[in-house]
This record gives C-alpha cells, sequence and structure tokens, in this order.
C-alpha cells in the first residue's frame, strides 16, 4: 500500500471511484521495487485488463493503463 492512499483492488472499487469521478492515482514498481506515481486523474473506462484514466496535467488527454502491471489509489 502507498502511505496514505486506499488501493483500489476490485472491480467494484473501481467502479465507484469512477462513478464518483474520485482523483485517482497510478503507481507503478520501478527496477529497485519502489512505487513511483506514473499518473493520476479520473477514470474513464476500465476492463478485466486496464484503466483509462483522464489526465489530469492535460485534460485533453486519456491514457490506458495495465492492472497487472500498475496499482491504483485514492486518498484518504
Amino acid at each position: 500500500m502507498i502511505y496514505g492512499t486506499k488501493l483500489l483492488e476490485t472491480d467494484t472499487e473501481i467502479f465507484i471511484a469512477a462513478l464518483t469521478k474520485t482523483p485517482v492515482y497510478v503507481w507503478s514498481l520501478d527496477s529497485l521495487g519502489v512505487y513511483y506515481q506514473v499518473n493520476s486523474g479520473f477514470i474513464v473506462k476500465y476492463t478485466p485488463d486496464e484503466v483509462q484514466i483522464h489526465c489530469e496535467q492535460d485534460s485533453s488527454m486519456t491514457k490506458w493503463h495495465s492492472r497487472e502491471s500498475n496499482e491504483f489509489s485514492i486518498r484518504f
């Protein structure tokens, strides 16, 4: 778990975050096993394999992130 955030692990948690337009953080592991933030924004769509995030930095851009190689969390 990334300190100060709650991990979104189930489809239900991802669905609720998308429905409520809760800001989501996307995390990945570097080669040393340390988590770093890849992206943040709002969930637009999700599948069993990927989550599409509407980026906060560039309001016209969305990006797909693999659920297998990334973790998704919200601040609590």
